[in-house]
């Protein structure tokens, strides 16, 4: 089995048994057997074992969401319903949440590992930014308001760093656990009042 396929292998079998036993539970001497390679194959592609499969994972699957959130929600389109900057938040953050729901279980694992090594996890993160997908957002929501005039563009560069990370660990934990904050549409509704809150701090 040439090296890529082992790779690529490796990881489809992850994300399977991630979906269907949890990440608790995965076992990279299992994935190795499962996915036909030596477990010293899977290290050499994955030097951290579960952790690094995890963040391939993840970054695949986030590349995937840019490109679907680019082609289905173009800012042209946007720009083109006339919406008020309440409705197009409303309609951002529903659109976050309906394309990165199906990689909960993935979002979950992220959570466990947060938990079990959060010194790690910071570097984890700062590698594979914008897997709640907010990031990609943003930044479409930013190049909006530029062309519409909403806000204070200075004013959301500045709070931008800050309502990723606050905005989307709601988001994260409203893909997680579905009802945490209530229906999607009680959870849009609080995070558009945080979000305006956080610009006008």
């Amino acid at each position: 089995m040439r090296k890529s396929r082992a790779k690529q292998s490796i990881i489809e079998t992850a994300r399977k048994l991630i979906e269907k036993k949890g990440y608790s539970e995965l076992n990279v001497n299992e994935v190795a057997y499962v996915a036909k390679v030596s477990v010293g194959t899977l290290y050499y592609h994955f030097p951290k074992g579960k952790v690094d499969i995890l963040a391939e994972i993840l970054s695949r699957q986030t590349e995937h969401f840019v490109e679907e959130f680019n082609q289905k929600q173009g800012e042209e389109n946007l720009l083109e319903k006339g919406m008020t900057l309440d409705d197009t938040l409303r309609w951002i953050f529903k659109k976050v949440i309906e394309l990165r729901r199906p990689d909960r279980y993935f979002l979950s694992a992220i959570q466990s590992e947060m938990l079990a090594n959060p010194n790690e996890y910071i570097e984890f993160v700062k590698k594979y930014q914008s897997t709640d997908g907010l990031q990609q957002a943003m930044g479409q929501l930013s190049s909006i308001m530029a062309k519409s005039a909403m806000v204070d563009l200075d004013k959301l560069t500045e709070k931008q760093e800050t309502i990723q990370k606050l905005v989307g660990l709601l988001i994260t934990y409203q893909i997680i656990f579905p009802g945490y904050f209530g229906d999607d549409d009680d959870f849009v509704d609080m995070a558009v009042r945080v979000f305006f809150e956080i610009i006008k701090s």
